[in-house]
């Protein structure tokens, strides 16, 4: 398959597009600063998915979108500055489904958070006390937005709901949470969400669906 990443420069999008290329698939990356992607196998279109244009020329000739879209800059601690328009996600989105419906393209998996939506209730106590807070809450408000988007749409969308993302990699282990069935650990690693997230594509599983995750 030919697949569209958005996020591709990530920690979690860059493990995503190295899993796929292993796994054979052809990878195409929107990257606003080439220099940030070392991953020489990947196509890459120059801009970003906040553009329908750019989006529209990235995901002709692709079978399937993945979206790994944050705005929130993790690395810099909970109240670390945003540095990237507010509604990034909800917005790439919304161009990504546009130039999907064009296309014909069906298959759309997207990673979200859990805590987002109607699994806010889902958060431990303190941990939902720390996203309204901090800046972290602008994230969830945004994959909020993505999700509703996907929801009103004609695509086989999945979207994947981590837990708290580690860079423990060599773990890839993992359980699913659907629906309130299942128990969660507090933590994954980014990894393990990128197999996740491969695993949903290419066996068609979680076709609007939303499971949250975990490893073992």
């Amino acid at each position: 398959m030919k697949l569209l990443i958005l996020g591709i420069t990530g920690r979690t999008g860059q493990l995503v597009a190295e899993e796929a290329l292993k796994r054979g698939h052809k990878v195409v990356g929107i990257v606003r600063d080439p220099g940030k992607l070392s991953i020489k196998e990947v196509e890459i279109i120059s801009g970003t998915p906040y553009d329908f244009y750019t989006v529209q020329k990235a995901v002709k000739g692709c079978d399937a979108v993945i979206s790994t879209l944050n705005n929130f800059p993790s690395s810099q601690g909970l109240f670390g500055k945003i540095r990237t328009q507010f509604d990034l996600m909800s917005v790439s989105i919304k161009n990504t489904v546009k130039a999907m419906d064009e296309t014909g393209i069906k298959r759309i998996v997207v990673m979200t958070a859990q805590g987002v939506g109607d699994s806010v209730k889902e958060l431990p106590a303190i941990f939902a006390f720390l996203v309204r807070i901090s800046n972290i809450k602008y994230s969830y408000i945004d994959h909020d937005k993505q999700e509703k988007v996907l929801e009103n749409s004609d695509l086989n969308w999945t979207v994947v709901r981590p837990v708290g993302l580690n860079n423990k990699n060599d773990n890839i282990s993992i359980v699913h949470k659907l629906n309130g069935e299942g128990e969660l650990k507090s933590m994954i690693s980014r990894n393990a969400v990128a197999h996740f997230i491969l695993d949903s594509i290419e066996k068609t599983q979680f076709i609007k669906q939303k499971p949250a995750i975990s490893n073992i």
